[in-house]
């Protein structure tokens, strides 16, 4: 028994509607607990506040998504519309701020980084809730199978081997014959772009150096879309993005910034979001890329979006948006393996609207909690690591020196 989609499912009204509903229940006196002490570094709060809204964008995408994959049994992203830019934007975007923040700190220290802390806090940063989520992924796997091996052993191992790689390996193998990847939501492929991202830090950094830093980054932005469009190669498209927040480092390091006021930079970042859903035929389009991060660009110099970002529920949001990102497909899963809700959603597009609000509510319990219990202490622990590599480091070299 399959239903027809119906045609307002796509309306952009039920985004704004749930954002709003979130926002709401995420500014309430309940996630105080989310908050930052006042001291903390408020210069990227403009970023802070975004990432929120881009891990909320991707959730929304995935949720027409969903509706496909119920009915169909079709993994397939919308192709149209409002819903099918959210997800490529949510992505693209987050490609640019990690682009943004390391090359700003290698600028910062003229191209000299801790290396061995930068890669003990990235693993501690990405590592325990990524973990978490795959574990939950698997238990769910194998209670869908029956408990039972439906794959050679050791192909199951292999598949569950590759999910427990931190991300570093582009992959999303099914595991023992069940699609694996829907379960998550197909989020994790990302975290390998990232990893190669910082991968090459050691490589670029000498550019950081140079006063030609934004030359430099200018000519491997042009060589990387240019070899996109010749060879249509997806890497050189994502390679472009973190290029393209960089070039945004490198601008404002320099100070090359217009002068406007919050009204006016907010005003003309919403009209390049408004000109990306007006004009863009696929989310990762070269001139998708160039006006999302003229829109970024503008973030970055301090656009508050006439206050929102930096309003107490977006910062809340930005601070957990790594677990929301993460843990989007295992709430939709769960919420859609309830058989009313599942019927309930199928019905009409408010039902189906209402079912996911209820969906965007519990991951925002999920995420916060999750940030908490798992992603805080994660980061806190890989800093105490890093701060004892240095002790000991600098009582090697004090011992070398000795003798």
């Amino acid at each position: 028994h399959t239903h027809r989609t119906p045609m307002n499912l796509h309306s952009p009204l039920a985004y704004f509607a749930l954002m709003a509903i979130v926002m709401s229940l995420a500014a309430l006196p309940w996630f105080r607990f989310l908050d930052e002490p006042q001291t903390a570094d408020t210069r990227h709060a403009t970023v802070d506040g975004l990432r929120g809204f881009l891990a909320l964008g991707v959730f929304a995408f995935h949720i027409v998504l969903m509706r496909g994959f119920i009915e169909t049994g079709q993994w397939e992203a919308p192709t149209d519309g409002f819903y099918s830019l959210l997800g490529p934007i949510g992505v693209s975007v987050f490609f640019m701020v990690t682009g943004f923040l390391f090359w700003g700190k290698l600028l910062r220290g003229r191209g000299q980084m801790r290396w061995a802390a930068l890669y003990i806090g990235r693993l501690f940063r990405i590592g325990p809730m990524y973990l978490a989520v795959v574990l939950v992924m698997l238990t769910i796997v194998a209670w869908r199978s029956g408990f039972a091996l439906h794959e050679p052993g050791n192909a199951v191992m292999a598949s569950v081997l590759q999910w427990l790689a931190l991300g570093m390996i582009d992959t999303q193998p099914d595991v023992n014959g069940i699609q694996a990847t829907h379960v998550l939501a197909g989020v994790t492929w990302t975290i390998a772009y990232e990893w190669a991202f910082y991968a090459s830090l050691p490589l670029i950094a000498v550019f950081a150096r140079s006063r030609a830093h934004l030359l430099f980054v200018l000519a491997a932005l042009t060589l990387c879309l240019v070899a996109k469009t010749l060879w249509k190669i997806d890497a050189f498209g994502f390679a472009a993005l973190f290029l393209m927040g960089m070039c945004v480092a490198s601008l404002l390091h320099e100070r090359v910034t217009a002068r406007l006021s919050d009204t006016a930079s907010s005003s003309v970042a919403l009209l390049c979001l408004v000109a990306v859903f007006a004009t863009s035929n696929g989310g990762y389009g070269t001139w998708t890329g160039l006006a999302l991060a003229c829109f970024f660009y503008l973030v970055c110099r301090g656009a508050t979006l006439f206050g929102l970002l930096i309003a107490t529920a977006s910062q809340r949001l930005g601070r957990i948006s790594y677990s929301l990102y993460l843990m989007q497909g295992l709430v939709l899963t769960l919420l859609f393996a309830v058989p009313p809700l599942r019927t309930f959603a199928l019905d009409t597009a408010p039902r189906h609207w209402a079912v996911a609000t209820l969906g965007a509510c519990v991951l925002l319990l999920c995420a916060a909690l999750g940030y908490v219990v798992i992603e805080r202490p994660g980061i806190a622990l890989g800093q105490r690591a890093a701060r004892r590599l240095q002790a000991w480091q600098a009582q090697r070299s004090a011992l070398g020196v000795a003798r």
